[in-house]
């Protein structure tokens, strides 16, 4: 018995780790549904919460050591973390992340449900709402949620009920399987269906004159950019490539240039507004700026033409990354870690788009645009998206690929073109549709040269975010609970 239960533990672990592969640059959206199924099946079969739980925790542990594990590279090549304690964070990490699947089957035993919806509705709306809970708790972590994976197959549903949505209905028949198979694959083909049908709406409309953009991939390794000596080479890179840019919209990525704004000599930012001018181009540059306290210091983006007018500032801090939160705990980590500008200040989350190169564009930076939610507030007053990253903290892992396959779902999900402007990869250009248009290598220096349009008009999830579908999937729990009363 103990050994079959061992045997059953790392199937759930094997099945939860290769998850990953149904992400990019795999994309095999397909191996989502057997990863599911393998952990629904073991809820199934634990007969109990209390046995339910360690099959959960295992499918977690391996599900985000592997979707996360790029972590590692973060703590231990760049923040020279002695490799056993760069590991053990990454597993200590994934096991916080896998308690919330464990959660979820705890739930799924213990709340009130009549016996025939326990595992085909019951399962999947606490899996989806645990998942909104890990993107939500503690700043949130919505990393690799599972309907992110799912883009090419059901990219029609997006603009109606977001990542949430499309989770729960791929969660939902996963679950169904498990008790009608018949019943499942009909559920299935409506999905596939509909999505095809959906599809075909043109939620958004595109206006104005198409603007040609110059996306500059400057490829400055992590371990060089903070470095005082290759300092100049950083400068250098941004003003070759600015020189040969042709786009009316120039694009430089997140802190670009490794200073704060104030500190870049003078003589450097007046040749690139001149540069900029010259091909009558606006330039917007990710750097870090200072606020009227020199203390408080942003992850910012601004308009070179208008650098104290026309600005945006990151919101959605990275924890441990670019805040530490509790200081008084963690704060004697960062004497160790050689991680640079980790005290950010966190700016409002609501904030006016550039209203530039012909209609307003809504920025956001590095992992920003994983939530989905707080990325339609802005994108709702604008007419085209545009993320400024800096990947290269985690470069020889898929975590670019990943971040770039989430923005997909926000360019979906809003309507809208999305412009990526990265450090190191992966560079591009998605259109309304969630489908890359053009894009860099990862890891080389150039320039992505492109057309976008401006969009107006509104999708449902840009107007109504994730309410709907949680409000929806807290109505089934209520409404299971009813059931099961009168049942009783």
């Amino acid at each position: 018995m103990l050994k079959n239960r061992y045997v059953q533990l790392t199937i759930q672990f094997l099945s939860g780790a290769a998850a990953v592969a149904a992400f990019a640059p795999l994309s095999q959206a397909w191996l989502m549904l057997i990863s599911l199924w393998v952990l629904f099946y073991g809820w199934q079969q634990a007969g109990s919460a209390q046995r339910a739980l360690l099959p959960s925790f295992a499918w977690g542990l391996g599900y985000f050591a592997a979707n996360a594990g790029w972590i590692y590279i973060s703590l231990h090549t760049h923040g020279n973390m002695p490799a056993p304690f760069a590991g053990a964070a990454v597993l200590l990490f994934a096991t916080y992340l896998a308690l919330f699947p464990m959660l979820a089957a705890w739930l799924t035993w213990r709340l009130p449900c009549p016996s025939k919806w326990r595992f085909t509705l019951l399962a999947p709306t606490l899996f989806i709402l645990t998942e909104w809970l890990r993107g939500w708790l503690f700043t949130g972590f919505p990393w690799a949620s599972i309907g992110s994976s799912q883009i090419d197959w059901l990219g029609g549903l997006y603009p109606l009920i977001g990542s949430y949505g499309v989770g729960w209905l791929l969660t939902l028949c996963v679950s169904v399987f498990l008790v009608d198979k018949r019943f499942a694959l009909g559920l299935v083909i409506a999905v596939l269906s509909t999505s095809s049908l959906l599809s075909q709406i043109a939620w958004t409309q595109p206006i104005g004159e198409p603007v040609k953009v110059s996306i500059l991939q400057g490829n400055i390794q992590q371990s060089m950019k903070w470095n005082d000596a290759f300092y100049m080479q950083s400068l250098e890179n941004y003003l070759k490539l600015t020189l040969q840019a042709k786009g009316q919209l120039i694009l430089l990525p997140e802190t670009a240039i490794p200073s704060f704004f104030k500190d870049i000599p003078a003589w450097y930012i007046e040749e690139l507004r001149t540069t900029a001018a010259a091909k009558s181009a606006t330039l917007l540059l990710g750097v870090a700026t200072q606020g009227e306290n020199p203390q408080h210091y942003y992850n910012s983006v601004i308009n070179l033409a208008e650098p104290q007018r026309n600005a945006y500032a990151k919101s959605h801090l990275v924890p441990f990354g670019e805040y530490i939160p509790l200081p008084w705990l963690f704060g004697g980590i960062y004497k160790i870690l050689d991680m640079p500008l980790s005290g950010f200040q966190r700016a409002p989350l609501t904030q006016v788009p550039f209203d530039i190169a012909g209609g307003k564009i809504a920025a956001n930076v590095c992992y920003e645009d994983v939530f989905g939610d707080e990325i339609r507030i802005n994108a709702a007053n604008a007419t085209l998206l545009a993320n400024f990253t800096n990947m290269a903290w985690f470069d020889g892992s898929w975590a670019a690929e990943q971040h770039a396959q989430m923005a997909r779902a926000r360019a979906l999900e809003n309507g809208r073109y999305l412009i990526r402007a990265t450090n190191t990869g992966k560079t591009a250009i998605i259109n309304p549709k969630g489908q890359f248009v053009s894009s860099l290598p990862a890891e080389t220096m150039g320039i992505l040269e492109g057309e976008v349009r401006h969009m107006q008009g509104t999708t449902p999830y840009q107007w109504a975010g994730d309410k709907p579908v949680i409000g929806f999937l807290i109505g089934l729990l209520l409404l299971a609970a009813w059931q099961q009363r009168r049942q009783d």
